[in-house]
């Protein structure tokens, strides 16, 4: 995986403080005068990463998170063919099917895509599916990683953002996030003894 860098902000000042990845951030970006759904990992006040399917040749992407809108500028970006980021774009794109097949249940919906914004946890999604009936083999998780692959690589941006408006994101999703970190921690505390 190599990195190229964009204009003149180095990675090492985008990545300065404590950076969060137990909850995504879900955003929209412009393109071609639509906005595309994105989730931001590894995010802090001064801006975060995301993995992409899409090439995006811009250097500044306008962003908005519901009304809230502010600018974001790409200052770096690699192709991945990471088989654990594959497996679990393709998981949560699994789950976000389920989301529209019960569109007659919103709270479970809302629980859907709460549980897409959480990164990594494959095999536990993978029980979720399951429960809901769409249980997903091994072999079928892996022909449908491999056929991504196939498709293309994903791409991996990291974003710059200086505005009041997104560090108000960051806050906020700090704040609804601090639930969930204190059950990690709690967890941790009885796994210790």
């Amino acid at each position: 995986m190599t990195e190229q860098a964009v204009g003149e902000v180095s990675q090492s000042q985008l990545r300065h403080g404590e950076r969060h990845n137990h909850i995504g951030i879900r955003l929209q970006y412009r393109a071609d005068n639509q906005w595309v759904h994105l989730q931001a990992l590894g995010w802090n006040a001064v801006g975060f990463n995301f993995h992409h399917a899409t090439a995006i040749d811009a250097s500044v992407l306008q962003l908005k998170r519901g009304l809230t809108r502010f600018e974001g500028t790409i200052v770096w970006r690699s192709r991945t063919q990471s088989d654990d980021i594959v497996t679990s774009t393709v998981v949560n794109e699994l789950i976000f099917q389920r989301t529209q097949a019960v569109d007659n249940n919103p709270a479970l919906q809302s629980r859907l895509i709460r549980l897409i914004r959480v990164s990594g946890m494959v095999p536990e999604k993978l029980k979720i599916l399951a429960s809901m009936g769409q249980a997903v083999s091994n072999v079928e998780l892996a022909e449908r990683v491999a056929q991504r692959k196939r498709d293309g690589p994903m791409f991996h941006y990291g974003v710059q953002v200086e505005s009041d408006a997104w560090v108000g994101v960051v806050n906020n999703a700090y704040d609804i996030s601090s639930v969930v970190i204190s059950m990690e921690k709690w967890s941790d505390a009885f796994a210790q003894k």
